[in-house]
């Protein structure tokens, strides 16, 4: 029996053989996810571990589930994959790696940036996060993805001037679809505080419903509350 060894790189060997850098790259996320509330959701998830410079989604055909995110620093991206490599992320355990190649941002900005041109040619999926098919739409900036906001963020959300209808149900049923959502409570009308595990969780929650439209005259206005 002769074993022929194939030149041909496999994800598994692509993802062993990356080096650590900034860019890492995140997959096993739910696709049906609108880019948005993806890309914010990424952004409260990552920017626990240092600051993150840019997140890149792609609705192309073969990329779907499968973004970039660019931190600032090694130890940053370091951090961050050690800390949330498995982590349910809307359903789904997320899988995370350093990402093949680093980023054009992050190669302009140490000088070892080379034109698109002058690359060697690759087959390596990893490398969308660099190609000219990734439109402005397809990314955000950290500026893009923060949630604004005017208190400390915290764990807890407050919804303020909710209509008469905005019933215990109709929030628990916004609410609970996202991730770490532990309960509602409505303690006079108008006014009600939701509560999820984590400040991250409740960050997801905010970006994915202010300005939700409740009715026709009315929208979530969500801030955080004091924990």
């Amino acid at each position: 029996l002769i074993l022929k060894r194939s030149n041909t790189p496999t994800k598994q060997s692509t993802m062993v053989l990356a080096q650590p850098n900034p860019t890492l790259y995140v997959s096993n996320i739910d696709w049906k996810i609108k880019k948005p509330l993806l890309r914010r959701a990424l952004y409260s998830l990552f920017t626990r571990h240092g600051k993150v410079l840019e997140i890149v989604t792609l609705r192309k055909e073969g990329l779907r589930g499968q973004s970039w995110v660019i931190m600032e620093t090694v130890q940053g991206a370091t951090a961050a994959l050690q800390a949330e490599a498995g982590a349910a992320f809307f359903g789904k355990d997320l899988k995370i790696s350093y990402a093949h190649s680093t980023s054009d941002r992050i190669a302009k900005r140490d000088g070892t940036y080379v034109p698109k041109a002058k690359r060697k040619p690759t087959t390596d999926a990893m490398d969308a996060e660099t190609a000219p098919a990734a439109d402005q739409d397809d990314v955000e900036t950290a500026a893009d993805a923060t949630p604004t906001t005017t208190s400390t963020p915290s764990h807890i959300i407050l919804a303020q001037n909710l209509p008469d209808d905005a019933t215990l149900e109709i929030l628990q049923q916004l609410f609970q679809s996202y991730p770490g959502y532990k309960e509602v409570r409505l303690p006079r009308p108008g006014l009600a505080f939701v509560e999820f595990e984590s400040e991250p969780h409740a960050t997801m929650a905010l970006t994915g419903l202010q300005g939700f439209q409740l009715s026709t005259e009315a929208t979530l206005q969500l801030d955080y509350g004091k924990a």
